[in-house]
């Protein structure tokens, strides 16, 4: 009979208690991968969805028109963010000149990669290219807080800086208005942007039906 070590049990246990450890970690760590997939997590742990919004929101206001490919003498907007206090949350809408457009939600979700989509490219170009009508009607600002419980606010990016206004929504109810016709085009793009998600899930439901079984074949007539 082979003569056991007092210490191989120990060194067994160690190694177990190692790799069960480096198990966790590798787990933790593609968690926070997950959940961080800007890779700005500097804290060690997964960020909420309050925080991976405002990142969002904040990359959207930091855009610049050379990032879009326009010219150093254009002047028009180049991008705008409406903002809707919606309860305990804000919806935000961001588009820009290239006919990119995205929504964020506060509380976690949203729809993305409406650029790929040319009845949202175009919704958001009608979009941006109304901002230069309503830009009269704001102010240049440098702050950006988040809209109150049903208000509106916009956020107008310019070669000039940013400019905003903020609003009740029954304000924006005049289509004829330049504040409520930016208002009105920001929904259609949310309507095209919804229209394309809706078409994405019945695709994934088509996929994912079972394909039927042929039919049995018609029996053979033996020969009278």
């Amino acid at each position: 009979m082979a003569h056991i070590h007092p210490l191989e049990p120990i060194a067994v246990i160690v190694l177990a208690i190692i790799f069960i450890y480096m198990r966790r970690k590798q787990k933790q760590q593609a968690e926070l991968a997950a959940a961080d997939p800007m890779g700005g997590n500097k804290l060690g742990r997964a960020r909420t969805a309050e925080e991976i919004f405002m990142d969002m929101r904040r990359r959207a206001l930091a855009t610049t028109p050379q990032s879009l490919g326009r010219g150093p003498k254009e002047t028009e907007p180049f991008g705008v963010l409406m903002e809707m206090g919606v309860q305990i949350s804000v919806v935000t809408l961001v588009c820009f000149a290239d006919g990119e457009a995205n929504v964020y939600h506060k509380t976690g979700g949203g729809m993305i990669g409406g650029h790929a989509h040319e009845s949202v490219r175009k919704a958001a170009k009608t979009f941006v290219a109304l901002a230069a009508k309503a830009l009269p009607k704001m102010t240049k600002t440098t702050d950006f807080p988040l809209p109150g419980s049903d208000r509106v606010r916009f956020y107008t990016l310019t070669p000039q800086g940013v400019f905003t206004s903020e609003l009740n929504r029954q304000a924006l109810t005049n289509p004829k208005s330049e504040l409520g016709a930016l208002f009105y085009a920001g929904q259609e793009v949310v309507a095209e942007m919804r229209q394309v998600q809706e078409q994405r899930e019945e695709e994934k439901r088509q996929d994912r039906r079972p394909i039927p079984a042929p039919p049995p074949p018609a029996p053979s007539e033996e020969a009278g």
